[in-house]
């Protein structure tokens, strides 16, 4: 039996591993690792497109099912994930793409869409009889219905819902009806002549203007704009009935308001001005008269 030390099996290791056949098979070895690793990182780059982007295509007007034909070659994928009813448009019109077009993006990426369809969608009427008004108009506004005016009536239920009607008729809680229709709320008033306080409308855009209105039992009157109107850039600078602490009009009455462009007007300067002068206002009633001296 052949004894092999230590130092020998080293000796025969380091000459194995300096051999031509050893480094050949080594060379051979680290060459088809990097094949390897070249082929998977240019695998990786054709199948996730890298670095090429495409425009995206103007698609508003288009009917969804041209589609097919629009991008034969499939770069996009098409999908729809919401319909509204518009009878300006042809039913199947795509009238929003999100992303919009024009924008760069990779071949394959998703096109979101919303398309016009041959039926207005419906909604169910709620039941807001009995509940106070600020409630009765949160829960049309849930409902995607609107308030078109309210009607005041003597009744000791001040500010309640006593009925709803659409188009001038009552309408029955669960009835089917067009979403976005209007609705007119009867409220009572009490039985007196009550007033209330008139809303600060001061700077305020359309939207805001008209709910805090309703809220406060009162009617939207005229609106009047500059030449071009922008419900995103016109605020409130003038309201009939005005403004100030102790302004108070009948239930159910009208506010007429005028808007300005917030880019064209200083709407910071006129609050200011206008918190001023109801606090001077304010002052004068509450200081103590003083009694002419004998």
């Amino acid at each position: 039996m052949v004894n092999i030390t230590k130092h020998q099996a080293l000796m025969g290791l380091r000459n194995f591993l300096i051999s031509r056949t050893f480094l050949k098979h080594l060379s051979i070895a680290v060459a088809g690792i990097i094949v390897l690793v070249w082929i998977a990182i240019k695998s990786l780059a054709i199948y996730t497109n890298h670095g090429e982007e495409i425009e995206v295509p103007d698609l508003i007007g288009l009917n969804y099912l041209e589609l097919k034909h629009f991008d034969p070659d499939h770069k996009f994928k098409f999908l729809v994930i919401d319909s509204i009813f518009n009878d300006s448009f042809q039913k199947g019109s795509i009238v929003l793409q999100d992303p919009p077009a024009g924008s760069k993006v990779k071949i394959g990426r998703k096109i979101y869409l919303t398309v016009v369809t041959s039926q207005p969608e419906t909604v169910l009427m709620p039941n807001l009889v009995d509940l106070s008004l600020r409630q009765a108009i949160v829960n049309l506004k849930a409902a995607n219905l609107k308030v078109e005016k309210l009607s005041y009536i003597e009744n000791m239920a001040v500010n309640a819902v006593l009925s709803q009607k659409f188009k001038g008729e009552i309408i029955e809680p669960g009835t089917e009806i067009l979403k976005n229709s209007p609705i007119e709320l009867v409220v009572g008033k009490g039985l007196r002549e009550e007033k209330n306080s008139v809303p600060n409308l001061i700077g305020k855009t359309e939207e805001q203007a008209i709910e805090l209105v309703l809220q406060s039992g009162f009617n939207k009157g005229y609106l009047t704009f500059p030449n071009t109107r922008d419900t995103g850039k016109y605020r409130v600078y003038k309201q009939q009935p005005s403004w100030n602490y102790d302004k108070t009009a009948e239930f159910g009455s009208h506010i007429d308001l005028w808007f300005r462009s917030e880019l064209q007007f200083n709407f910071d300067s006129l609050l200011q001005t206008l918190t001023a002068d109801t606090l001077k206002i304010q002052q004068e009633l509450t200081e103590p008269q003083l009694l002419p001296e004998q």
